[in-house]
């Protein structure tokens, strides 16, 4: 790794942010990735732990102690959830440019020096994001994680509420002026980077670079597996997309791509219901998605079926699999 020296009067122009809970086996490894970057500005890490159960601090603390003003760490004796975390970590982040990673997920060489060399030499972009890996957190093989096909080389906001994010968090590199703009939103439960990352772009433009900067761990006990993609505690989810979608609408969105975003959310929530056999979930879910605005073909069709779930199921899981062999085969 290379020898990282950082002056305690050197302003970083870099803050890496890095969430942690219960990643004793995977933070060690991400950070040593932040590390290990080479960029010829100095940069700091502000790690919030938020109150692992497991050694993740005494591993963080490790390290910390090899990178004396490096490393910041603010621990929490308890769990105060992913908003407020997120919040008590911003707060310490005095960078020019903000970046975000998990810390089960790694950066490839060269992540930091790209986006960096992007956000300096094009002005008018607020945000720069990029492709990931995806990886079995196990055993390291490739998997597929399903993310939005439709990757647009520029977006903004607008396009976050409307379609959802398409890129992992861990990618995400903004300006710091944009952050320090609005308050985290404290009630958020479970979701907050979506509004994160809408408040740090309203007004703004992001671009989607599409070369590997990063690994993305597949993790079974990660957030994603654990609550976003879990039936039976969805529901917060939903609200707090929800919410997501009344903020932006406050920013002054215009009030038909909300209405189209927030039909998307309860669009996805009704897929993940029928897939997981929770069909009374399903139905409110596809019926509020409706009430909201018409988003296309594949909501029609699962509205118009809603009262058959069990053959829908069956059809949808058959449709997903030809989606799949085209794919692999394109």
């Amino acid at each position: 790794m290379k020898e990282i020296v950082i002056k305690s009067d050197d302003r970083p122009v870099i803050s890496v942010v890095v969430m942690c809970y219960n990643l004793e086996r995977y933070i060690g490894e991400c950070l040593e990735s932040v590390l290990s970057q080479e960029i010829d500005v100095p940069f700091e890490i502000i790690v919030g732990d938020d109150g692992s159960a497991d050694n993740s601090v005494s591993v963080i603390e490790s390290i910390r102690y090899k990178f004396p003003g490096v490393i910041t760490l603010i621990t929490h004796e308890h769990n105060i959830g992913y908003s407020r975390n997120l919040a008590d970590i911003m707060a310490h982040a005095s960078g020019e440019y903000i970046a975000t990673i998990d810390g089960d997920d790694l950066m490839l060489p060269g992540k930091l020096a790209r986006q960096f060399e992007f956000l300096e030499t094009q002005r008018e972009f607020g945000m720069v994001v990029h492709r990931m890996r995806t990886v079995d957190a196990l055993n390291g093989e490739p998997v597929n994680f399903p993310l939005a096909r439709v990757k647009p080389a520029v977006f903004d906001a607008e396009f976050l509420i409307e379609h959802g994010p398409f890129f992992f968090t861990s990618s995400v590199m903004f300006r710091g002026a944009l952050r320090r703009r609005h308050a985290i939103d404290l009630e958020l439960k479970v979701v907050a980077d979506v509004a994160n990352l809408v408040q740090c772009l309203h007004g703004s433009r992001a671009a989607y670079l599409d070369q590997d900067l990063g690994v993305y761990r597949v993790n079974p006990n990660g957030f994603t597996s654990t609550v976003i993609r879990n039936p039976a505690r969805h529901e917060t989810n939903i609200l707090d997309l929800m919410r997501t979608c009344n903020m932006a609408e406050a920013l002054g969105m215009k009030p038909e791509i909300v209405d189209r975003g927030r039909a998307g959310v309860f669009l996805r929530s009704a897929i993940l219901y029928l897939e997981n056999g929770f069909y009374d979930q399903f139905e409110h879910c596809i019926r509020k998605s409706t009430e909201f605005a018409d988003v296309g073909v594949k909501q029609q069709v699962l509205y118009a079926m809603r009262h058959r779930p069990k053959i829908l199921r069956s059809l949808y899981a058959f449709a997903k699999q030809v989606a799949g062999r085209s794919a692999a085969r394109a």
